[in-house]
């Protein structure tokens, strides 16, 4: 099978190279970040524990770790082989002292080839306490099987102790000029239709956002991705473009290049800041 693109395997094969795919050699995005959802694992709630390298600058959820706990659009791995078309997040409450978040997702429309979904991720102790509401499209790349999925075991939970930045763990860095840098396509960061999952773009995407909320003092709000392209060679290279409002950073335009396929457009992200005053304790 090219690249671990499941569209390619035979319907007698598809279970196992998925399960191999997401297993403990294959996709990271889920399994390090100890995400237990709704559709991969079978549960009325979702839920995640925050560690501390999910958190920002100033001890807020990192939107990258609100982004992919929500990822599910109706299209599911054991329903299609699924690809990520947008992500939005509007976080009311940044989270700070939240110790692990629910996200009760609702399938708003599953059509024939499309998916739309809204998420509200919530304080597990306070459930009162709303943390973001997210929104997402996806859309059915190829067919699954009709019947023979499992879920995949819950992930491990890491110890939470002095763990590495998440841009380290998926495989980002800044180079010599200052520019963030993912490496190129491995089964840790392959999605199961054989290109770069969105795991890493959101996390390098957080990375070059949290620099810019730090700079400033403020903090993020509003997220956005547009996965535009299949990422399928890398090393992929994030742009930044600064966007100012009233003489302060308002929001910022993030692009990821796909440096291996003709410096094409992978994916186009946003972010939005606002001050830190006011924050609940």
């Amino acid at each position: 099978m090219n690249g671990g693109d499941l569209r390619e395997a035979a319907a007698d094969e598809f279970w196992d190279k998925l399960n191999a795919a997401m297993g403990k050699d294959g996709l990271l995005t889920y399994r390090y970040l100890g995400r237990h959802s709704q559709e991969m694992h079978g549960l009325p709630v979702g839920t995640m524990k925050i560690r501390s390298d999910m958190r920002d600058w100033h001890g807020g959820i990192r939107p990258a770790a609100l982004a992919i706990a929500t990822a599910e659009t109706g299209w599911s791995d054991f329903n299609a082989v699924p690809a990520p078309v947008s992500a939005g997040l509007d976080i009311i409450d940044p989270g700070v002292g939240v110790r692990q978040v629910t996200m009760r997702q609702r399938t708003l429309r599953l059509g024939r080839n499309l998916g739309f979904s809204r998420t509200i991720v919530a304080d597990s102790d306070h459930p009162q306490r709303i943390i973001a509401l997210t929104r997402g499209i996806g859309i059915k790349l190829g067919e699954a099987p009709p019947t023979g999925g499992q879920p995949f075991p819950l992930p491990d939970d890491l110890e939470d102790r002095d763990l590495p930045p998440l841009l380290r763990i998926f495989g980002g860095w800044r180079d010599g000029e200052g520019m963030l840098r993912l490496a190129a396509l491995t089964a840790q960061n392959r999605s199961t239709s054989g290109s770069l999952h969105l795991g890493p773009i959101h996390v390098v995407f957080d990375a070059a956002a949290d620099d810019l909320a730090r700079e400033t003092g403020q903090r993020i709000i509003g997220w956005e991705v547009m996965f535009v392209a299949a990422g399928t060679v890398g090393p992929f290279l994030v742009e930044v473009e600064r966007l100012s409002a009233g003489g302060r950073l308002g929001a910022a335009e993030f692009s990821l290049i796909d440096e291996g396929r003709d410096s094409r457009l992978v994916a186009s992200g946003s972010a939005a800041f606002g001050p830190l005053e006011g924050l609940p304790a």
